[in-house]
């Protein structure tokens, strides 16, 4: 346990990557969408919320590398550099759901999209729900998005450059095989009426199986890199 709240402190010695620059971005994205908001007179339905997921999905990539070979060096075990980084990351995204979840409250019910119209924390069917399911799905996306960031990352350490040109190939046969057959099949109607009939809590469960499958296939790769 000491190893594992140690890589914990190891992600958090950069309190300014962790706790300070994504907001930043994201704080200054929503500057932006409120100054165009004030020159125009419908409403605005921004995405600029994604900015601080895309941040922790780089994140999730860079933490990796740096911290990696560091922690190797500090005679950590594998298993516990896995399970400090999912700690570290699980608290900030619940820090970020909560807060990401107040300023959607404040946006919907204090202010009227800011007395502009802009709609950019609370979103037609992500702000869908109960205030404990758009918290998990707030969580959920978070977390996921520092995953994809490690996952790719592990392909990198495990396999080098050359691996991750060969995985890139293979996801991309992988999507246009299934694209195929989803278009020959004629599949497309039926995702389509999937997704429409599913709600951002339903879909959210869907993507915690795929972290856990992400993490492990991570924690696999890892087990085998060299630093």
């Amino acid at each position: 346990m000491n190893r594992i709240t140690g890589v914990v402190r190891m992600y958090y010695r950069d309190k300014f990557s962790w706790f300070m620059l994504p907001w930043i971005i994201l704080l200054s994205s929503f500057v932006v969408n409120l100054a165009t908001a004030y020159f125009v007179e419908e409403e605005i339905y921004t995405g600029g919320i994604m900015s601080i997921f895309i941040y922790f999905f780089v994140a999730g990539i860079i933490g990796l590398a740096q911290m990696f070979p560091f922690a190797l060096g500090m005679s950590v075990r594998r298993k516990d550099f896995m399970l400090g980084t999912a700690g570290a990351v699980l608290v900030n995204s619940v820090i970020v759901a909560v807060v990401l979840y107040m300023l959607a409250a404040i946006e919907r019910g204090l202010s009227g999209g800011w007395n502009l119209g802009l709609h950019f924390f609370s979103l037609p069917y992500w702000s869908d729900g109960s205030a404990a399911q758009q918290l998990w799905v707030n969580f959920t996306v978070i977390f996921w998005m520092y995953v994809c960031g490690f996952f790719i990352s592990s392909i990198f350490r495990r396999f080098g450059r050359g691996g991750m040109f060969a995985a890139a190939i293979a996801f991309s046969l992988i999507g246009m095989i299934g694209s195929y057959v989803v278009t020959y099949n004629n599949w497309w109607g039926a995702i389509f009426d999937w997704f429409a009939g599913s709600t951002m809590i339903e879909l959210a469960l869907w993507i915690d199986a795929v972290i856990v499958v992400q993490a492990a296939a991570a924690y696999a790769m890892l087990r085998r890199a060299t630093v």
